[in-house]
């Protein structure tokens, strides 16, 4: 990590991204808490650098919200992992409040990570790059967009929620194609269930509210094009800079994505949020203290 210029990293699983598609409720809880409590062992516990990102067993949300509170208080995790595809519903679902209200009251974060392809369109794909390129922005717009729709950032207004491992496009796509559907197809609400805009504001406008008011964070990584023009559409108080270190990357892969990010069209301030203070928002550590 030094090596790379790292300063602290937090953990996320790699095969365990699929743990939404575990069908026993409790194989599920079992998994999430011997996950957690190993990643604690091996690595938190063994230096400050390193923190945690839990799994809870979102099949049972009140067991997920129990394994959360477990993970935050007495083991020191920032924050958890939701699956992107996988469970039975998308994760805004009025199902899965409770585990929102619960990270609102910790004051710990959620992290929405893609990374399980299938049930998508993109099962018979022959060229997994494609799957790969694909799969993870499809499952991170369902997320997001059941996440803003359903109004979770109006009833949990504590909430710290990132979509991560897809880029910042899809970002763009969603503002813009959700933002004109909105406009033509508002939704029945007699109850006020769903997102509730202000006077005269839109979904665009909205979104860009709750990004710089510290509710919404996007994933990004070096090389990405469009992250200086999505940092002027919307501010750059969401994009945080991912390495996915040592996960198909090395140290000089590492260094060479900082040094894009670095060199890329945006101001100096702009550059040290992406690169690390957005993230010391969204996780709620800074990482020179613990270095």
């Amino acid at each position: 990590m030094g090596a790379a210029g790292i300063s602290a990293s937090v953990l996320y699983p790699t095969s365990a991204l699929a743990y939404g598609k575990i069908v026993s409720i409790d194989w599920a809880i079992a998994v999430c808490r011997a996950y957690n409590e190993w990643v604690y062992d091996a690595y938190m516990q063994n230096d400050p650098r390193f923190k945690g990102m839990a799994l809870i067993p979102m099949q049972d949300p009140a067991a997920a919200v129990a394994e959360l509170r477990h993970a935050v208080q007495e083991l020191g995790f920032v924050g958890a992992m939701l699956p992107s595809t996988g469970l039975k519903a998308h994760v805004g679902s009025p199902e899965y409040w409770p585990i929102f209200e619960e990270a609102e009251r910790l004051g710990c974060c959620l992290g929405v990570h893609g990374g399980c392809h299938s049930g998508m369109g993109l099962d018979n794909m022959n060229v997994y790059p494609a799957v790969h390129g694909l799969g993870h922005p499809f499952g991170i717009m369902v997320s997001f967009a059941g996440i803003l729709m359903n109004g979770i950032y109006d009833k949990f207004p504590g909430i710290r929620v990132g979509f991560l491992e897809g880029g910042v496009s899809w970002f763009l796509l969603c503002l813009e194609r959700l933002d004109e559907s909105w406009a033509t197809h508002i939704p029945f609400d007699p109850d006020e269930k769903y997102i509730r805009l202000q006077d005269g504001e839109s979904i665009f406008d909205y979104t860009v509210r709750q990004v710089r008011e510290g509710r919404i964070y996007v994933g990004c990584e070096g090389g990405e094009f469009s992250l200086p023009y999505a940092v002027k559409v919307t501010g750059p108080e969401a994009f945080m800079y991912s390495s996915d270190f040592p996960h198909e990357v090395n140290r000089e892969s590492v260094r060479h994505e900082i040094e894009e990010v670095l060199e890329c069209e945006m101001t100096a301030a702009e550059k040290a949020m992406v690169l690390h203070e957005n993230a010391e928002r969204f996780y709620g550590f800074r990482a020179r203290e613990v270095a």
